[in-house]
C-alpha cells in the first residue's frame, strides 16, 4: 500500500478477506460486509481487506462491484502463492492461506485496527449479523480472540468433535469448540502478538495456520469468547480432499501444534469454559449416513492395517480393536478412554517419528470411521442438547488420560522397549 494511502486509510475495524478463484462466493460475501458494515458500524471507520493470491477469475473486481459505493473503503493487498499450494488441497480451500492471513494481518496493523476480523471466502449464507456478533465483544467488551461456534447436525464437524475439540481442551485447557475455524476476531494487540511471535513465518506457511492463532492466543493469556453464528455451509470447489488428506492435514496440524508447545500444556491441568455470546442453534439432522459402510471401512483397516497399528498402540489397545473389529453393530461401542489413549498414542508416533507423518496419519482413518459408527449408533436422533452432552463426556475422557499423554511424551523409552 502506497504511503499516502496508508496515511488516509487508519480505521479501527478492519474486515480481511483472503481470496484466490472464488469468484462463486465472493460477492455475496463482500455484499454481507457491507451491509454489516453499514448497518452496524456506520458511525465508526472501517476498511475491508482484500487480500489476493493472483485470482484469474475476477475475484476482486466482483469484490469492487458488489460493495457498490463502499468501494473506497477497499484495501487490496497480495500474498504470494508458491505452486506447490495449488497441490497441497489445503482443508479450508484457500492455497496459502498461512500467507494471506499474514497480509490481512500486517494491514490490519498498519491501518491502526482496533478490532481485525477475518473471514472465509469459501462461506455461503453469510449473514450480515455476522460480522457485528464477530467484531462487538473485541470493540464493546475488551476480548482479544473471538472464535465462531457453529450449529452442527450430529454427523457435521466430527472430525472437530472427536479430536480437534477434546485435544485441543485437554492440552491448553480452554473449551474453544473450533479451534480451527477460518473465521475469527482479534484485537490490535493480539494482531501485534500475532506478527511478533517467533515462527510466525512457520506458522503462516502452514495449512495449520487456523490452529496456530488460536493456540498463540491462549499461550499468550489473551481474553478469548465464542459467539453462536448457526450453520455455516461451504462452496464445493472441485474435488474436496479425501477423508485421510484432510486427517493428515488438520490432526497433523493439531499435533505440530502439540510439540511446538509442549512446555506449555504439560503445566495445564483440567479445563475452563469462556464466555459465549448469543445463543447456539440446532442445524437439522444433516444427511443422513450409512453406519454399516462406516463399520465396515474399520473392519478393512482392521485387517489391512493391523501391523502399522502395532508401530504406534500398544498390545492392550490392540487387544481391545480386536474385540470392536468383530462386534456386530448393535455391540459395535468404542469406549471413550481407548479412543483418547489412541489418540495419544498417534500423538506420540507423530512425535517419534515412528513411521512417514503422511502414513502414520492416514492410518488413523479407519480408526476414526469406527469412533463416528459407534458415536452415530449411540447418538441415534438425540438432539443438539444430548449430542453436546456426549461430546463432553468424551471432552472429560481426553482429560482424564491427559497424565497418560505426559507420561509418554516425557519417557517415550518406557513404553517403547
Amino acid at each position: 500500500m502506497p504511503d499516502a494511502d496508508r496515511a488516509a486509510a487508519v480505521a479501527p475495524i478492519v474486515v480481511g478477506i483472503g481470496t484466490y478463484n472464488n469468484a462463486g462466493t465472493i460477492a455475496a460475501i463482500a455484499r454481507a460486509v457491507r451491509d454489516g458494515l453499514c448497518r452496524d458500524f456506520s458511525v465508526r471507520d472501517s476498511r475491508i481487506v482484500l487480500a489476493d493470491g493472483g485470482s484469474t477469475d475476477g475475484t476482486p473486481d466482483l469484490v469492487r462491484e458488489a460493495l457498490g459505493d463502499a468501494a473506497g473503503r477497499l484495501v487490496q493487498v497480495g500474498y504470494p502463492l508458491h505452486p506447490v499450494d495449488l497441490f497441497d488441497a489445503p482443508y479450508h480451500g484457500l492455497p496459502g492461506r498461512g500467507r494471506a492471513l499474514a497480509a490481512i494481518l500486517g494491514a490490519a496493523r498498519e491501518l491502526g485496527a482496533q478490532v481485525c476480523t477475518v473471514l472465509d471466502a469459501n462461506a455461503e449464507g453469510l449473514a450480515p449479523g455476522w460480522l457485528a456478533a464477530l467484531i462487538r465483544p473485541v470493540l464493546d467488551d475488551a476480548f482479544d480472540f473471538v472464535a465462531p461456534y457453529y450449529a452442527r447436525a450430529p454427523h457435521e464437524g466430527a472430525l472437530t468433535r472427536s479430536i480437534v475439540y477434546p485435544v485441543f481442551r485437554a492440552l491448553y485447557g480452554v473449551r474453544i469448540r473450533q479451534p480451527m475455524a477460518g473465521d475469527f476476531s482479534c484485537s490490535g494487540r493480539l494482531v501485534e502478538h500475532f506478527l511478533g511471535q517467533e515462527g510466525w513465518q512457520d506458522g503462516a506457511r502452514a495449512v495449520g495456520v487456523d490452529i496456530w492463532t488460536t493456540t498463540a492466543a491462549v499461550c499468550g493469556g489473551f481474553r478469548l469468547c465464542e459467539v453462536a453464528l448457526g450453520a455455516r455451509r461451504h462452496e464445493t470447489r472441485g474435488d474436496a480432499p479425501d477423508l485421510s488428506m484432510t486427517i493428515v492435514q488438520v490432526v497433523g496440524a493439531l499435533f505440530a501444534g502439540a510439540e511446538r508447545r509442549a512446555e506449555f500444556w504439560q503445566r495445564v491441568r483440567g479445563s475452563s469454559a469462556v464466555p459465549v455470546f448469543g445463543q447456539p442453534t440446532e442445524a437439522g439432522d444433516g444427511s443422513p449416513i450409512e453406519i454399516g459402510r462406516l463399520i465396515e471401512a474399520f473392519r478393512l483397516g482392521h485387517r489391512e492395517l493391523r501391523d502399522v497399528w502395532a508401530a504406534v498402540l500398544p498390545p492392550a489397545t490392540g487387544v481391545a480393536l480386536n474385540r470392536l473389529a468383530q462386534a456386530d453393530r448393535p455391540s459395535f461401542a468404542m469406549d471413550d478412554d481407548l479412543w483418547a489413549r489412541i489418540i495419544y498414542d498417534f500423538a506420540i508416533g507423530h512425535r517419534l517419528r515412528v513411521l512417514p507423518a503422511d502414513h502414520l496419519l492416514r492410518a488413523l482413518t479407519p480408526l476414526y470411521l469406527g469412533w463416528l459408527a459407534a458415536f452415530l449408533e449411540q447418538a441415534g436422533t438425540a438432539g443438539a442438547a444430548a449430542v453436546e452432552e456426549r461430546i463432553e463426556r468424551l471432552s472429560l475422557a481426553f482429560e482424564r488420560q491427559k497424565p497418560y499423554l505426559i507420561s509418554r511424551w516425557r519417557w517415550p523409552e518406557r513404553f517403547n522397549a
